[in-house]
Formats: C-alpha cells, structure tokens, sequence
C-alpha cells in the first residue's frame, strides 16, 4: 500500500483544519453572543459591569507613568508655549 507524501499528507491536514474551523467558529460565535445577551439582559449586571468599567479607567488615569505615557511628561517653563515673557 503506498504512502502519500508529507506534502500531500499536510495539505490534507490543513484543509481538514480549514474545514473544522468554518463548522466551530460561528457555532463559538452563536454561543458567546447568546451567552453575553443573557448576562446583559439585567440591567443591574449591565450597571454593575459599568461601575467597574468606570472604576477601573478612573483608577488608570490617575497613575502618573499612564498619564506620562498619553499625554507626554508635565511641562517646566521654557518648554513650549510655556516660554518666560521677555524682559524689557
């Protein structure tokens, strides 16, 4: 009996793959948004999952190396528009 070659034998394979994943994927799909329209159907999970969306983006943009890393370090004077008034 012969053997295919390792060629055909991974093109096999990868089209088996490719396959299996168009059959799982929108079935993963289906399931996960099922799943969030369930939780999101309450409003007081709705509400809580912002609180702590909000609690958390406040808590990040009070850390001063986030704020460094966005906005760029606090300026001094002689930085930018931050230039002393010339002396007469």
């Amino acid at each position: 009996m012969a053997q295919p070659s390792t060629a055909t034998r991974s093109l096999l394979e990868i089209s088996l793959g490719f396959l299996g994943a168009l059959l799982v994927i929108p079935l993963l799909f289906k399931v996960v948004g099922g799943l969030f329209k369930g939780i999101f159907r309450f409003s007081v999970t709705r509400r809580l999952i912002l609180d702590a969306a909000l609690a958390g983006l406040t808590a990040l943009l009070t850390r001063e190396d986030v704020l460094n890393s966005l906005f760029g370090k606090k300026g001094t004077i002689g930085d930018g528009m931050l230039k002393p008034q010339p002396k007469r």
